[in-house]
């Protein structure tokens, strides 16, 4: 019998540190526990930053990317007040990927990415430690 791989894992290895993996197409236990995490950050007291690193797209179902956008404008002065960042790794990125993109301008919190998991991590643990925006 073939193990399974999750296409999504999260951790939390720093008090306000939050690191997303994606790494193919997510069943529904997964999403639902992408949506978990959203909501568990939402319960942060503290300013906080978020290290996702994908291996490509990972859709969600249409119904969930409804829930995840309602989520992302119920939070949005949220985000503002509490995100520092976002550190968004895959390979091939690099350091001004969505630089004057619509994502960047769409997010009430900076946006950063890196080609690398050692690097991306790296500068989520600067923000963290700085525990400034962009």
């Amino acid at each position: 019998m073939a193990a399974i791989i999750p296409m999504f894992k999260w951790s939390q290895p720093l008090p306000h540190f939050y690191e997303m993996e994606f790494s193919g197409d997510l069943n529904q236990n997964e999403q639902e526990a992408f949506l978990c995490v959203l909501n568990r950050l939402s319960n942060e007291t503290k300013p906080f930053v978020v290290l996702t690193v994908s291996q490509g797209n990972s859709p969600l179902t249409p119904e969930n990317k409804k829930r995840m956008n309602l989520w992302f404008k119920d939070n949005k002065a949220f985000l503002e007040k509490m995100c520092l960042g976002t550190v968004r790794v895959q390979d091939g990125f690099s350091d001004d990927h969505y630089q004057g993109s619509n994502l960047e301008k769409g997010l009430p919190f900076p946006i950063y990415s890196r080609g690398g998991h050692f690097d991306g991590r790296k500068l989520a643990e600067k923000i963290l430690t700085a525990g400034i925006k962009k």
